[in-house]
């Protein structure tokens, strides 16, 4: 009990560290583009541009303002501690396909503009987790699934198109990645999530049973037919017995 206990405890500090440090490279990368003046449309996603391909890894990192920041670091923060914690060892796996499949959509099918900003990735993930809880149907899923629906339900409003400024295809293409990427590890199951087979399970020694294990398979015209066949074959043995006597 105490070693699960550390295990655990482990386990979140790990995924803690992990959301941390992405939160704390976006806030360097804003930092950097205020201290050394840079234009940040260099760096973003631009669509169809290939001369500017890097964009698809770079531009989930870089923010138009600290207000934009500021409202997708807790998104962010949350979404990858729950990742790292509760789907640990495909963690880096999720956050890594949600981040390159949600950048190279952007950079196929968006609009031409410059496209910026973690809003994506947290579409991704929190549609990972919600995505997850109807694939792999496990009471840890589903709770998480729940959850998100409680938290985020919200953000389905980003989907719409209703202001220029905002790359509401970062939502929607992170929505599908997450989406895929749940479908793709939907058989990985962490330690908690595999189900323990009962003792008796793989007991394949002879048993008795009070009742034939065929009995709730017949049909009651089936089973008087039985009944009838088996008394005609009393009788018929009881008068062959008596007439050899």
């Amino acid at each position: 009990m105490i070693e699960d206990i550390k295990i655990q405890r482990d386990h979140f500090i790990y995924s803690l560290k992990i959301a941390l440090g992405i939160v704390v490279f976006c806030i360097i990368v804003h930092l950097i583009f205020i201290i050394i003046p840079t234009p940040k449309y260099y760096w973003s996603i631009y669509p169809r541009d290939l001369g500017q391909w890097y964009g698809i890894f770079t531009g989930h990192y870089i923010h138009a303002s600290w207000g934009h920041l500021a409202s997708n670091l807790p998104p962010l923060f949350v979404t990858v501690m729950m990742i790292f914690f509760f789907y640990r060892s495909i963690g880096w796996a999720v956050y890594s396909m949600i981040w390159v499949l949600t950048g190279f959509a952007v950079f196929m099918f968006a609009r031409n503009s410059s496209h910026i900003g973690a809003s994506g990735l947290v579409y991704g993930l929190i549609a990972f987790v919600f995505f997850s809880g109807i694939f792999r149907r496990n009471i840890k899923s589903v709770v998480l699934m729940v959850i998100m629906v409680i938290m985020y339900s919200g953000y389905t409003a980003g989907f719409i198109p209703t202001d220029e400024k905002v790359s509401w295809e970062s939502h929607l293409f992170g929505a599908i990645a997450g989406l895929w990427t749940a479908f793709i590890f939907r058989n990985y199951r962490e330690k908690d999530e595999v189900i323990k087979k009962p003792d008796w399970y793989n007991d394949h020694t002879n048993k008795e049973y009070y009742l034939p294990r065929d009995a709730f398979d017949k049909t009651i015209a089936e089973r008087e037919e039985e009944e009838r066949i088996k008394k005609e074959e009393e009788l018929n043995s009881g008068f062959t017995t008596h007439s050899i006597w």
